[in-house]
Formats: structure tokens, C-alpha cells, sequence
């Protein structure tokens, strides 16, 4: 009976919270906002990032990231997933690393040999199986661009 008396509780911090928490999405990011990276090497150690997209309605979610040619780049597995749909309303987005905030435009990579090579990045960091194809089966890779 206990955990029925908590729910409420739990319930109330997560709508209290502006940040995604786990999976379960956010709204609008808190921070400072950061000057842009030079070198986004500084990633490499970070496993998750926060993304804010919709800045009209902030919708903000917990995602992986990697750096790769002095760019940062996310992808998502499908253009269906919210987050990928606001970004193909308004490619406005603020990316969260820490309590840092950078103010980005999210555009679609759509070169091939370019798309590998960042999924190599991504399957290295996340200790990933690549599996399919990516961009065959809706996936969607994403660079992060000063704005």
C-alpha cells in the first residue's frame, strides 16, 4: 500500500520538473547559456545530453549525442519520435550538457558516407551493435549548428 500513497508524490515532482527525467519527456531546459564549442571533444565522457525542441511549447528529452569533424551531432530512430517531428516544424533546439546551454539549429545529414561515419562514432561510444540500415529503416542523424 505504500507505494500506492507514493505515486501521487512521485507524480507531482516529475510535472514540477522543467527537465526530462530518464525517459519521460520535459519542457523547457534550465542553465546558462554557453559560447559555442570550438571542440566538442569535451563530450566524449558525457553519455547523456538533454535537447529542447519546440520553443514555442519547450519539449525537452534525454538523448545520446557525439561529437565528430568539430561538429555535434543526435540522432533519432525515427522521424515519427516527437522530438524529430518539432525539429521538422522549426529546427530551432537547445542542447544541454551539464548546466551549459547551447542555442543550435538541428539540420539533417543526409550524405551517406557522412551518416556511416557518425554512426561508427555512435556505435563506439554507446558500445552499440550496428544493426540494419539506419537511414533505410527511418533513422534520422542530425548536426547541431551555432545560432
Amino acid at each position: 500500500m505504500r507505494s500506492a500513497h507514493a505515486l501521487p508524490l512521485v507524480l507531482s515532482f516529475l510535472c514540477a520538473c522543467s527537465a526530462p527525467v530518464g525517459p519521460i519527456p520535459g519542457g523547457k531546459l534550465d542553465g546558462t547559456v554557453a559560447d559555442w564549442p570550438s571542440d566538442w571533444s569535451f563530450t566524449n565522457d558525457i553519455e547523456n545530453v538533454l535537447l529542447e525542441t519546440n520553443p514555442e511549447d519547450p519539449y525537452s528529452v534525454t538523448i545520446w549525442g557525439v561529437h565528430h569533424e568539430g561538429g555535434f551531432y543526435i540522432a533519432a530512430e525515427s522521424e515519427r519520435s516527437n522530438w524529430a517531428q518539432n525539429i521538422a516544424r522549426d529546427s530551432r533546439v537547445v542542447l544541454a550538457i551539464e548546466n551549459d546551454l547551447y542555442q543550435a539549429h538541428a539540420r539533417i545529414v543526409t550524405d551517406l558516407n557522412h551518416i556511416n561515419l557518425v554512426l561508427d562514432r555512435l556505435v563506439a561510444k554507446y558500445d552499440l551493435e550496428r544493426e540494419g540500415g539506419f537511414v533505410e529503416d527511418g533513422g534520422v542523424l542530425y548536426r547541431l549548428e551555432r545560432r
